[in-house]
């Protein structure tokens, strides 16, 4: 087998483990990523239960009835741009989306905190407005 082709199967095999958003790290959480997978495909009830624990009386419909009308069809691609990890236990991860027909993406941050040994949800917030967003980050 040529170097070229055994390249090209690598580069195949690392590409289809990576996460929905990239870059591939040591630093992924898997449930985050399952939520950014989710969220990639406009599939806002996936997402809503990856939620974990600290969401109690959570209101699906309030938190993402207008997504499903602005953004019902899954977004072309997305990004991670900025990954905090906090010792002991405090876990960031921002998104952007890329919407169909536009050039603005959406801004997704995602919260979590690792408690008895597992990392949860404990905070989400997602805007056209990146400023909005921005200002959530801890």
């Amino acid at each position: 087998m040529n170097n070229s082709l055994v390249a090209l199967l690598i580069f195949g095999a690392a590409q289809a483990h990576a996460g929905a958003c990239g870059p591939d790290t040591a630093d992924d959480i898997t449930s985050f990523e399952q939520a950014k997978a989710a969220f990639l495909q406009a599939d806002y009830e996936t997402f809503f239960n990856t939620r974990g624990p600290y969401f109690p009386g959570a209101d699906y419909d309030a938190l993402f009835g207008q997504a499903r009308v602005v953004f019902p069809n899954p977004f072309t691609g997305c990004k991670t741009v900025l990954q905090r990890r906090e010792k002991p236990g405090f876990f960031q991860d921002l998104v952007f989306y890329f919407p169909a027909g536009s050039d603005a993406p959406l801004a997704l941050l995602l919260i979590g905190a690792e408690v008895d040994g597992q990392v949860n949800l404990v905070e989400f917030s997602f805007n056209t407005n990146i400023s909005n967003v921005l200002d959530d980050l801890k």
